[in-house]
């Protein structure tokens, strides 16, 4: 209780301090916790089902010239009856995510729907609140749903025994539903609303025993770490006994390894990388609170010398001081805890709307925040309240009581003082440069030229639906063509933004190196670089003057006769030509037959701007491009040209939903959106950060000016002048802050450097950003002391002599 009066009373009569003291530790541990919740869902996917933990997906990778080098987590449909004829004992299950339709009556709706094997719900085991999962997948047209699912569709009355009709590839079955699961958590990475078993028939493909293909997701089950790695140690001796025996893939270009489950979720580096550093946003934004609170206890250590003297003088021991002061410490941090929280809970709504999270706090639990959070006011403390408390309780009563001046101001304090404010700027300093450095390469993927034409170019991406026959294609090409303001449109096996096929195959040059380069092969239509935009380096374009160029050679004849082709700028590089004029007329071959370079356009960036764009030799095909996307170049209004085309789909194929987006949007969605969303995340706790800094340097500011109010009296009475006294007092502050950047400056070009190394596409790291962060934070620092330094500098001299 005298813990809690004498909080009070500290409190109560330096109001200044004490809110200085709560609203910035407050703060502080606000951010903490929003970025603490953050790093908790990102890396908590795939572990709130039992064993998860036990459950491996199989991977697959390949090492050739020119090939992507990171892994895939699909493998081709029939590995896993491979695996088990060889070892029985494996346990395992395979997932494929497919494209549906459900049709009810004349309206069609699109669903993505999970095909799995029957044993799939027996190790992932997602909680029914109806029927049996493993009982109703034994059955081909056994349908399991989700609460959600089955409130789309029929409402509030019972799921179980009714009876959906499901489109898959062109195909209508019916399947009854015999089991409701709930609705499943978004920490989830193999997740659907409804389920079905897989059938090969249905949901199988001429890829199905292609080895190297990537048909779905193989899921093994392990006892521990140790069993898992053992199996994987045993994969090369079983390439070798199937894959590479296939003579599709070669040994030395295809391997395949195990991934942990919970390790699907953050797959790529980049995706890690970010994750981490917004926790360390949130370590470092808590750190420099707790400096604001060692800075500022400190600081006000000479406003209480004499009250610790006092203690000491009436019998009270220094482990008693201690006790006390550390019990204050604790009582603050619990306060600021319980503001901090508040300040979470206002500010979740407004995060997740900006950072495209879904981010809540749950107090109890297996996720509950009130444990680490009690965790972490015992921390803060502890490491905030020693020091000062130590500080406190060694004062000696005889000399604090002889002197005529409190202590604290001497030079031991005022250099761990600084020292602290250089440790806050430094890291403020660091996230300036840093936040100025991806809004930067924010803006630049934004408007990057990518190689075409962005603005008024619609992506058609339910032209690959399955069902839709060639005719009913061609007639869709010739309904949207038909629109009023459309200007082209064509198809491809790729998109902005959307990729259907990766298929690489591995050219030659005749008289060349013998060493295959990996090229990717994408099918594309007539007018496909018209409708994009993308720019002719050298040669010719596929055109109709060509009768080669056409397509309109039988299956048999195409097999026979090497296409003409087009490549890419990159991929007239990696062939070794020495320009792109230099490929022109070349030909280059895949082992099957040989192709002639007709053409060499500029490389265009239609994936991720962290990946390489990869060499790609395009081909004309105007017969059977396996799943085509639609391009369609306009001029108008987007939302009316997308309803216009909408009505134009429904014309020709009524029964298959219209799926269309703007190539803005399709890029957005599938790489831009998730760097953007968390730039921001990052933006606001380097802000908050910042302005935590200067909350400290503000109650630094209002301590030291006070103390030396006497002395600045002095000063003017001998002569000092306004403007002197008032740069005496912001020069003090800005030894530190400059002393900051000297700091940051290295640190924030090597953490800058290593981020932008994850992307291809990148800015380069500007000096003037640098300049511009250092300059900011000594304006902000200025501005900070600016109003103390003022009113102390503008006091008169005789009333300042008349202070203490």
């Amino acid at each position: 209780m005298s813990v809690l009066t004498s909080l009070y009373r500290s409190l109560t009569r330096h109001r200044l301090f004490a809110a200085l003291n709560i609203g910035g530790l407050a703060l502080g541990i606000a951010t903490f916790l929003v970025l603490f919740l953050f790093v908790q869902f990102e890396t908590g996917f795939d572990r709130v089902l039992p064993d998860q933990d036990k459950l491996w997906v199989l991977e697959q990778r390949y090492a050739m010239p020119g090939y992507p080098t990171d892994t895939s987590s699909d493998t081709l449909g029939s590995e896993l009856t491979i695996l088990k004829a060889d070892y029985p004992q494996l346990v395992g299950t395979r997932y494929s995510n497919v494209a549906a339709t459900v049709r009810q009556g004349a309206q069609a709706t699109a669903e993505d729907l999970a095909a799995v094997d029957p044993n799939f719900f027996d190790l992932m085991r997602y909680p029914a609140i109806e029927g049996d999962p493993t009982a109703t997948l034994a059955d081909p047209n056994g349908l399991v749903v989700t609460q959600a699912a089955a409130r789309k569709y029929f409402g509030s009355q019972p799921a179980i025994g009714q009876t959906l009709q499901l489109s898959i590839d062109g195909q209508t079955y019916p399947y009854r539903i015999g089991a409701v699961l709930r609705d499943m958590p978004d920490t989830m990475t193999f997740k659907s609303e409804m389920f079905a078993q897989l059938v090969r028939a249905r949901f199988g493909n001429e890829w199905w025993d292609h080895w190297g293909s990537a048909s779905l997701t193989t899921i093994l089950r392990f006892p521990d770490v140790p069993a898992a790695r053992a199996f994987e140690a045993r994969l090369p001796s079983f390439l070798d006994a199937h894959a590479y025996a296939s003579g599709n893939i070669k040994k030395g270009e295809y391997f395949q390894s195990l991934r942990p489950m919970t390790a699907m979720h953050l797959y790529t580096p980049g995706d890690r990388a970010i994750v981490t550093t917004l926790g360390a946003v949130g370590l470092l934004t808590l750190l420099i609170a707790i400096v604001n609170y060692v800075n500022l206890a400190t600081a006000r250590a000479g406003l209480r010398a004499r009250e610790v003297a006092m203690r000491k003088v009436l019998g009270g021991t220094r482990r008693s001081l201690m006790r006390q002061f550390l019990g204050e410490a604790l009582a603050t941090v619990a306060v600021a805890a319980l503001i901090g929280l508040a300040l979470a809970e206002i500010a979740l709504p407004f995060v997740n709307t900006l950072g495209g999270t879904k981010l809540a706090i749950r107090y109890l639990g297996a996720d509950g925040i009130l444990p680490p959070l009690v965790a972490l006011v015992l921390g803060i403390a502890l490491v905030a309240g020693l020091y000062p408390a130590f500080v406190l309780s060694s004062f000696r009563p005889a000399a604090v009581l002889a002197s005529t001046r409190a202590p604290g101001g001497g030079r031991a304090g005022a250099r761990l003082r600084g020292g602290l404010v250089v440790i806050q700027f430094a890291i403020a300093i660091a996230f300036a440069i840093a936040t100025a450095t991806m809004l930067a390469q924010t803006a630049h993927m934004r408007d990057a030229d990518l190689g075409f034409r962005r603005d008024g170019l619609m992506i058609v991406r339910s032209l690959m639906t399955g069902g839709i026959d060639a005719p009913q294609r061609a007639a869709i090409l010739r309904a949207l063509a038909a629109v009023p303001g459309v200007t082209g449109v064509t198809v491809g096996n790729n998109a902005p933004g959307d990729q259907s096929t990766t298929n690489f195959s591995g050219y030659t040059r005749p008289g060349g190196s013998s060493v295959k380069t990996s090229v990717m092969d994408v099918d594309t239509g007539r007018d496909y670089f018209r409708v994009y935009g993308a720019r002719l380096i050298a040669g010719r374009l596929f055109d109709t003057a060509h009768a080669d160029d056409r397509a309109l050679l039988t299956l048999e004849q195409r097999k026979r006769t090497g296409p003409n082709i087009v490549i890419n700028r990159k991929a007239a590089t990696a062939l070794g030509f020495a320009s792109p004029a230099a490929a022109l007329g070349q030909t280059i071959n895949d082992g099957s037959r040989p192709s002639t370079i007709i053409g060499v356009v500029d490389d265009v960036r239609f994936r991720s701007p962290r990946d390489p764009v990869d060499p790609v030799a395009y081909s004309y095909n105007s017969i059977d491009i396996l799943s085509p996307y639609a391009a369609v170049r306009y001029a108008g209004d987007p939302k009316a040209m997308a309803t216009a085309m909408e009505a134009a789909w429904k014309r020709v194929v009524p029964g298959v939903p219209f799926d269309a987006r703007s190539v803005e949007d399709n890029l957005f969605r599938r790489y831009y959106k998730a760097d953007a969303q968390r730039s921001r995340l990052f933006t606001i706790g380097a802000v908050l950060a910042i302005a935590i800094g200067c909350i400290g340097l503000y109650g630094l500011a209002a301590f030291d000016t006070t103390r030396r109010v006497k002395e600045i009296g002095i000063r003017k009475t001998l002569g000092a002048s306004t403007a002197d006294v008032l740069m005496l007092l912001i020069g003090q502050f800005m030894r530190p802050v400059i002393l900051a950047n000297i700091v940051a400056w290295p640190l924030a070009y090597v953490a800058m450097q290593r981020w932008l190394a994850g992307f291809d596409d990148r800015i380069a790291l500007s000096p003037m950003v640098f300049l511009g962060a250092s300059l900011a934070a000594v304006l902000i620092a200025s501005a900070t002391v600016l109003g103390q330094a003022w009113r102390v500098s503008r006091a008169e001299p005789a009333r300042a002599l008349r202070y203490e």
